[in-house]
């Protein structure tokens, strides 16, 4: 009889599994909406579940699928919307921003102190620290720090003229991680390291492992996705417990030598100071003080370890990927690679030979190079909203339910010969001055830093901070491709949370003075 009894209770529960998934697995089919064919449990993402393929590439491959403006698909088991059509994208990212706000990630900063940052947040302490932080990231701002940056880009030049000197291949993606590194634990922590002669520095090793392509970093990603509710069952971390202490450890003894030695400087761990003293970041791009005479606090110690980690770790690896990326293009196209030589060489020439914040930003052709670099490799290959109220899709029967993901691909229409022709040819002229203006139109859309008032808020530094490390390093080297990479495509990592070759990015280095 017990037997009969849990018998009859197993076919009862899997009778309810069963038509409880077929119901939601019917979701869009109900609605009348186009949609991908889902299997459970993964949905349309078994591929990247089985680390055959990465999310933003199974993102990739449904944007393919269909011409429809709006796809149907299931995140595991969760009803999501790919978004294909520009103008709904727009609507979305800009427009209707209101109904957009949330990213879609879900983190307890009770678990994690460091899931309260900028790009996790949602509501309205997204908006809040939004408007503080955007005063960090102006013109003005940036261009006091280019000695702090050109600095670290010294150290670059010359540790590639050691290599130079012994003619070997180089993995360049390397070089340029050293580099950036060095970079961000200047311009965000206040800290001299050089990567370069010390290649095991601890910035290193951490800012590593939030994109080190092990399988955990992938499940606990697209958990954080995918289910919310898994997330806060499993206690899901923005970042693992070592490295947590680390940041905060480092954010704490800067700020207390700053404080007791009035140790001033130009970078953003200063301007978070600031706005933890004042309550604001001033717009005098000259004023850099963080005095005050009161004991309140705008930002206690872990909201400013958290801004500062996802500023290092969007720092870190997107610009020495868009770095990468650009150098390995040069080496395959050596006439688009000797026309931004060029270009580098005519302009410093009129700035008196020196490079200045001025002479880099006149560099039209190398920055048409950089954009070209993100459309073709993005290092982030898509990205999400979570619509946070019901709303109907313009010229549509589509209404997006409250809590529903919104998923876009950056390689889908980067990829799309609709609005780029040969869209797998490297072509910086898709980018030059008189078609820029076009950039994240609707004719030519342009996703490698979102779009709208959740974009990447550090864009105009990743981007510069690019520019500046190749432009050091065309002026006085030439590039060619390693051995492996000729007349072989880049085959990417499944498993990486960024766009990554397996194999990495090999190139034979030249030093023009001996050519």
């Amino acid at each position: 009889m017990f037997q009969i009894i849990v018998s009859v209770l197993l076919a009862t529960l899997i009778a309810t599994v069963y038509f409880y998934v077929k119901q939601i697995f019917s979701y869009w089919k109900r609605r009348g909406i186009p949609y991908a064919t889902p299997s459970f449990p993964f949905g349309n993402f078994g591929a990247t579940f089985s680390k055959k393929q990465s999310f933003g590439q199974s993102l990739q491959d449904l944007y393919n699928s269909t011409d429809a403006p709006v796809l149907g698909i299931y995140t595991s088991i969760r009803p999501a919307v790919l978004v294909r059509d520009p103008k709904i994208t727009r609507d979305i990212l800009i427009k209707d921003f209101q109904s957009f706000w949330h990213r879609g990630f879900h983190y307890d900063d009770n678990v994690d102190s460091l899931a309260s940052n900028l790009f996790s947040y949602s509501g309205d302490g997204w908006k809040s620290m939004r408007a503080k932080l955007s005063p960090a990231f102006t013109t003005g701002k940036l261009k006091a720090m280019f000695g702090t940056i050109t600095d670290c880009a010294n150290a670059l030049e010359k540790y590639l003229n050691k290599l130079a000197v012994a003619q070997k291949e180089i993995e360049i993606r390397d070089v340029f991680a050293r580099f950036t590194t060095n970079v961000i634990a200047s311009v965000a922590f206040g800290i001299e390291i050089d990567c370069f002669e010390n290649p095991d520095n601890e910035f290193r090793k951490y800012g590593w492992r939030f994109f080190e392509p092990k399988f955990k970093h992938l499940v606990r990603f697209n958990i954080s996705l995918l289910s919310p509710f898994l997330t806060k069952l499993l206690g899901i971390r923005f970042a693992d417990k070592d490295v947590e202490m680390f940041m905060k450890n480092i954010i704490r003894q800067t700020l207390e030598y700053r404080e007791q030695n009035n140790v001033s400087r130009k970078d953003f761990l200063q301007l978070l100071m600031q706005l933890r003293n004042t309550g604001k970041v001033h717009d005098d791009d000259d004023d850099w003080t963080t005095k005050t005479t009161s004991d309140e606090k705008s930002l206690s110690l872990d909201e400013m370890s958290a801004q500062s980690y996802v500023f290092f770790i969007a720092g870190y690896e997107s610009s020495s990927t868009t770095m990468s990326f650009c150098m390995y293009e040069f080496a395959k196209c050596p006439e688009i690679q000797q026309k931004a030589y060029e270009e580098i060489t005519n302009v410093l020439q009129k700035h008196d030979g020196k490079l200045t914040y001025e002479a880099l930003a006149d560099m039209k052709y190398l920055e048409s190079c950089i954009d070209e670099t993100l459309r073709l490799n993005p290092p982030f290959e898509f990205f999400s909203r979570e619509c946070t109220q019901d709303y109907k899709v313009a010229n549509s029967n589509l209404i997006i339910e409250k809590g529903t993901p919104v998923l876009f691909s950056v390689m889908g229409p980067h990829y799309d010969p609709k609005y780029y022709d040969e869209p797998e040819k490297f072509n910086p002229d898709r980018f030059k001055d008189d078609q820029s203006a076009n950039k994240n139109s609707l004719e030519m859309p342009y996703l490698a830093f979102g779009d709208g008032p959740r974009n990447c808020i550090a864009k105009r530094l990743g981007k510069f901070q690019a520019k500046l490390g190749i432009c050091l390093l065309l002026r006085k080297f030439s590039f060619e491709l390693g051995e492996q990479h000729v007349n072989k495509p880049l085959v990417f990592n499944p498993t990486s949370g960024v766009r990554a070759p397996i194999s990495g990015i090999n190139l034979k280095v030249f030093s023009r003075l001996n050519k």
